[in-house]
């Protein structure tokens, strides 16, 4: 079933296309607010767990139509590992092979590079240098 007819008193009828997800949300969120049906029914009617229900019910209060868009998946933001910063990672391993992942955070960091030392440790670890060695408490 893609599709829920309502019919009007007058014999009119007005179709939900259940595929097109936003107009489903928004149905979903109308008819939860002006409806005596339990929450759990209204959300199976549209294929959404009752928490998803309420989630969208909330959203649809914050925001309105934005509330019930798709949220952006993937990185918030760019990445900080360029081609250069790991090509400097790699030249200062191999300068200072006795460096270890924080000392060339460290090195990077007084170069004016921001990058952390879990993201030297990858790109070492990717390259295959790694040095395992554990912070020293100064």
């Amino acid at each position: 079933m893609n599709e829920i007819v309502i019919e009007g008193k007058k014999g009119k009828k007005f179709v939900i296309d259940l595929m097109d997800y936003f107009q489903r949300r928004y149905e979903l969120v109308r008819e939860l607010k002006l409806s005596d049906s339990s929450k759990e029914e209204i959300c199976a009617k549209y294929g959404y767990s009752r928490v998803m229900g309420h989630l969208y019910e909330t959203a649809w209060d914050k925001n309105r139509w934005a509330g019930l868009k798709d949220k952006k998946k993937g990185p918030k933001s760019k990445s900080k590992r360029t081609e250069k910063l790991e090509k400097r990672v790699l030249a200062i391993r191999f300068k200072s092979p006795e460096k270890d992942m924080y000392e060339i955070t460290d090195i990077l960091t007084e170069e004016g590079y921001e990058i952390s030392a879990r993201s030297v440790a990858r790109v070492l670890s990717e390259h295959g240098v790694t040095l395992k060695k554990t912070r020293r408490k100064a």
